[in-house]
C-alpha cells in the first residue's frame, strides 16, 4: 500500500477491495445517484470471477473528513481502465464526495502518474459522470492531453408518480399500443407476474431464466458461456443480500412465459437482461414483461428506470430518452 499527498488528500494504492465494503456499510449515501456497476457488490463479482485474472488497483482518497472518494481500475502494463467489463457494465465512473471533486481528481491524477501509469481510458461515461464534468476540465488546467469521443447511448425515463401517469406521459400512439398489447395478453388466459428478490429462492429460478434467457437467440445462447454464466449466478445473489435484486417471471395460464433480470437501488430501477420463449412470442411476452417491471418500479415509488445501453426501438415505444455515453482517454506522460 503505498500513500500521496496532494493538496490535503491521501491517495491510497491497493489491490484489495475491503476499503469499499466500509464506505459500503459505514457511508452509503456517498454511493447515492452514483452507477451500480461501480459499487462494491457489483466490482466484487466482477472480480471474483470475470476479472480474475486482471490487475486490480484502488486508489482511495482520503481527506479532513474521512474518505473523500475513490477510483477502481485494471492495470494492463501502464494503462488503467475502469474495473469491470464493458460488456456487462454500462457506464463507469469515479465516486467523489460532493464538494470535493476538483481536489480529488487532481490528487487521484497525480497518484496514478506516479505510480507508472500513462494512460487512462475511461468508458464507457454518462454526460453527468464526474469524470466528464470534473476531470476532464482538471486534466487540461494541469495540462494533460485529453480525448473526449460519444461511443454509445444508454436508454432511461423519469418514473411518473403513478401507472395511470405513466401512460399519460406516452404520446397517443404509444399509450394506445401498451393497453392493446396488455389487453390482448389478459385475453389470452391467466396472467401472473412474479418477482424473486431473496437468495432462498434464487437457485431454481436463476435456472428458468437462463433457459427463457437462451430460447429464441442464438446471439444470448453464444454470450451465455459457462465463464459468463458463473457472473450472473454470482452477481445475482450479491445483489439479492443486498436487497437489490428483482428477477421478474411472466407466466401465462401457469407457464413461464418471459423473464426480466432487473436491480433496484432504492431509486432506479435498472432493466438489465430478459429472455422469453418463443411459443409465447405472438403475444409480445418480451414487451409486455417490460411494460410489468415499469408498472411494478412505478406502483413501488421509484424515480427512475433505466432501460441501459443499446438504442433498440422497443425502449423509445415505451417512453425512454436517449443519454449519450463517452470515451474519455488521458494521456498522463504527454503534459
Amino acid at each position: 500500500m503505498v500513500g500521496r499527498e496532494w493538496s490535503e488528500v491521501t491517495v491510497k494504492i491497493t489491490e484489495a477491495l475491503h476499503p469499499l465494503w466500509h464506505l459500503w456499510r459505514n457511508e452509503k449515501h456517498l454511493f447515492e445517484g452514483r452507477p451500480l456497476f461501480v459499487t462494491p457488490p457489483w466490482l466484487g463479482t466482477w472480480k471474483s470471477t470475470l476479472g480474475r485474472n486482471e490487475a486490480f488497483c484502488l486508489l482511495t482518497a482520503n481527506g479532513p473528513l474521512g474518505t473523500d472518494g475513490y477510483c477502481a481500475l485494471k492495470v494492463r502494463d501502464t494503462e488503467g481502465l475502469f474495473a469491470g467489463d464493458p460488456k456487462v457494465c454500462d457506464y463507469f465512473d469515479v465516486v467523489i464526495r460532493p464538494g470535493r471533486e476538483e481536489v480529488v481528481c487532481r490528487a487521484l491524477l497525480q497518484t496514478a502518474r506516479q505510480a507508472g501509469l500513462k494512460t487512462l481510458d475511461l468508458f464507457p461515461l454518462r454526460p453527468g459522470s464526474t469524470v466528464m464534468i470534473h476531470g476532464v476540465p482538471v486534466c487540461r488546467a494541469l495540462g494533460y492531453t485529453v480525448s473526449v469521443k460519444p461511443i454509445d447511448v444508454t436508454v432511461e425515463m423519469p418514473l411518473a408518480e403513478s401507472w395511470e401517469k405513466y401512460l399519460q406521459s406516452l404520446n397517443g400512439k404509444q399509450r394506445h399500443e401498451v393497453r392493446r398489447k396488455m389487453r390482448r395478453m389478459e385475453e389470452a388466459g391467466n396472467v401472473d407476474f412474479r418477482v424473486v428478490t431473496s437468495t432462498s429462492e434464487l437457485v431454481p429460478a436463476l435456472e428458468l431464466f437462463f433457459r427463457l434467457f437462451q430460447s429464441n437467440r442464438d446471439d444470448k445462447a453464444r454470450f451465455l458461456t459457462p465463464a459468463m454464466q458463473k457472473y450472473m449466478e454470482t452477481l445475482c445473489h450479491a445483489m439479492a443480500r443486498e436487497g437489490m435484486l428483482r428477477l421478474c417471471f411472466l407466466y401465462v395460464n401457469r407457464s413461464p412465459a418471459a423473464s426480466a433480470l432487473c436491480f433496484d437501488d432504492g431509486e432506479t430501477v435498472f432493466l438489465y437482461n430478459n429472455g422469453y420463449d418463443a411459443a409465447f412470442a405472438r403475444l409480445s411476452v418480451g414487451l409486455i414483461q417490460t411494460i410489468f417491471t415499469i408498472k411494478d418500479a412505478t406502483e413501488r415509488g421509484r424515480r427512475r428506470y433505466e432501460f441501459l445501453r443499446g438504442d433498440e426501438t422497443y425502449k423509445f415505444r415505451l417512453g425512454g430518452r436517449e443519454v449519450p455515453l463517452y470515451r474519455v482517454r488521458i494521456f498522463l506522460d504527454a503534459s
